[in-house]
């Protein structure tokens, strides 16, 4: 699949942060924000295959890649939701439609519980909100095992064993991914691991406010905890769920798969806007 890429860089200033973002197409906008890997041009490949029907803008969140700060902090999901917003307005857009896949699912599901009159719809890919599952309890144990491993064992041991959990990655013929910068995966376990372990945006004020919502599950991550999690937020928002290609980088790893289901999911929340 050919990229096609004709992207725009642009810097947005932001609570003391640059935050480096990449844009391209026309028509109503669509803002992908990335995951706990951090870096934009993961979703360079399906900004491509839509940018000949909408505006769609990326960006490195606050301390990834490009997005560096002088000192760097504990995540803030109000903060990163806050980050969203600036890039939004920054694009001279008054509302977006936002896709988040995996932390970057919670984020922007902070951000349309915070911002609703921004949020156009929101698609939230396998936001790995664990205290929705029915083992919760067994994965938050398993959490803070990682976080004492990661301070007694260091970044390769800890950073072995979660991946352990990220299936779908090495199944046949699946493509490589962009992988992010090493200091990414390092602030994610100093900065912002700690805090995901147990966050959860407030879903029933989601679904009070009936927020334009659809949760997405990749088919190769089969009973992996984020995406089991999935089903739980569907239920507790009564949203459409998708069943769509690929694994925790679907949209990136097989694009051409992955498209139709996302097109198939605007309309659907088209739709059941239009009906309500």
């Amino acid at each position: 699949m050919s990229l096609g890429l004709d992207l725009t860089r642009r810097i947005v200033h932001n609570e003391g942060c640059d935050l480096h973002c990449w844009f391209q197409g026309n028509g109503p906008l669509i803002t992908f924000v990335p995951g706990g890997n951090g870096h934009g041009r993961q979703f360079y490949p399906i900004m491509a295959a839509l940018s000949d029907r909408f505006t769609c803008v990326t960006f490195d969140r606050r301390q990834m890649s490009a997005s560096k700060v002088n000192t760097p902090k504990k995540l803030s999901p109000p903060q990163q939701a806050r980050d969203i917003r600036a890039v939004i307005q920054a694009m001279g857009f008054t509302k977006s439609i936002v896709f988040g896949s995996s932390s970057g699912g919670i984020f922007s599901l902070q951000f349309a519980h915070d911002f609703p009159n921004m949020a156009d719809h929101v698609i939230a890919h396998e936001a790995p909100l664990i205290t929705l599952l029915p083992d919760a309890s067994e994965l938050v144990e398993w959490f803070l095992h990682l976080m004492e491993l990661y301070e007694t064992q260091g970044i390769e041991q800890t950073a072995a064993e979660f991946s352990s959990r990220l299936l779908g990655y090495d199944d046949e013929g699946v493509p490589p991914i962009a992988r992010p910068e090493p200091e990414n995966r390092q602030n994610f376990w100093d900065n912002e691991f700690p805090i995901l372990l147990g966050y959860t945006p407030n879903m029933w004020r989601l679904r009070e406010n009936k927020t334009s919502i659809g949760v997405m599950r990749g088919v190769r991550c089969r009973d992996a905890f984020f995406a089991r999690s999935v089903d739980e937020q569907a239920q507790v928002l009564g949203c459409p769920m998708f069943l769509v290609p690929g694994h925790h980088q679907g949209f990136e790893a097989e694009t051409e798969q992955f498209l139709p289901h996302f097109l198939r999911m605007l309309d659907t929340l088209e739709k059941r806007r239009s009906e309500a």
